[in-house]
């Protein structure tokens, strides 16, 4: 079975938190904006990055923070 292919992500200035698509992201901020405060840890701005080549969701998700950083352009 072939897994879809992402060539950007939204990611964290920190790279802690990474979504592969626009509804995932718009989800969390919508969770977020249901808080009364930001819980420790959450981030609330994220960055649109383009991928220096294709990667899985699953590269993604397993990425660290140090290897985000290299995925990225």
């Amino acid at each position: 079975m072939n897994e879809e292919l992402f060539e950007e992500v939204w990611v964290s200035n920190n790279y802690e938190t990474v979504f592969c698509t626009y509804d995932e992201k718009e989800q969390y901020l919508r969770f977020l904006g249901s808080k009364r405060e930001i819980p420790r840890g959450m981030n609330i701005v994220l960055v649109n990055r383009k991928l220096n080549q294709k990667y899985t969701k699953n590269e993604i998700m397993r990425a660290t923070p140090e290897q985000l950083r290299k995925m990225v352009k």
